[in-house]
């Protein structure tokens, strides 16, 4: 049974339509849709290696522009409700935000935190639309090409990896970074 389950991914993953899949998938992912992209985007990977490049730059550009439409929903949706609410009590939470916001989009990009919040969110703040692209695009990519070259190198080891170091790859690391940029800008 499992071998038969296994042999049609791999047969999904090689068709014609696995990018677009793909495509879909990391896009609606960023607004609305419950399922992340790596649940497609490593069967393809794992049985298309020669293109993991192309499926890594595909699932990210994609990922981002549904975050893109996900920061709009946001914007607008602050500009629909501010009047029946008290914006005032939430100018706060907006300051924190727009201080606070790149560490945000960063590890929302990275980490397992649902990034269609983080983009609503962003949106909705008004946080500075360039850089949450600029980070979006980072982050994303840097998760997706993680995932990506990890499966690309080990294969059903690298599966293992990614299954017992999900802490270290998408908690510690990104949290590592963000220490050494906050290192790197404070000594400037």
């Amino acid at each position: 049974m499992f071998q038969k389950f296994t042999k049609i991914i791999e047969i999904k993953s090689r068709s014609k339509f696995a990018q677009p899949v793909l495509s879909l998938i990391a896009f609606c992912e960023s607004i609305f849709f419950p399922v992340p992209p790596d649940t497609i985007l490593i069967p393809i990977i794992y049985f298309n290696k020669k293109k993991y490049l192309f499926t890594i730059i595909n699932c990210t550009l994609f990922s981002v522009a549904g975050g893109i439409v996900g920061y709009c929903l946001g914007f607008f949706i602050f500009d629909l409700i501010k009047e029946y609410v008290d914006v005032g009590k939430q100018s706060n939470f907006l300051k924190f935000y727009n201080e606070w916001g790149i560490i945000a989009v960063f590890l929302g990009g990275f980490t397992p935190i649902p990034y269609k919040i983080i983009a609503l969110t962003s949106g909705y703040s008004k946080f500075n639309f360039l850089l949450f692209v600029i980070l979006s695009m980072l982050s994303r990519g840097l998760r997706f090409f993680i995932i990506g070259f990890i499966i690309k190198k080990y294969g059903d080891f690298g599966i293992n990896i990614l299954k017992k170091n999900k802490l270290l790859i998408f908690f510690l690391i990104p949290l590592f970074i963000i220490g050494l940029i906050y290192l790197l800008i404070s000594h400037a």
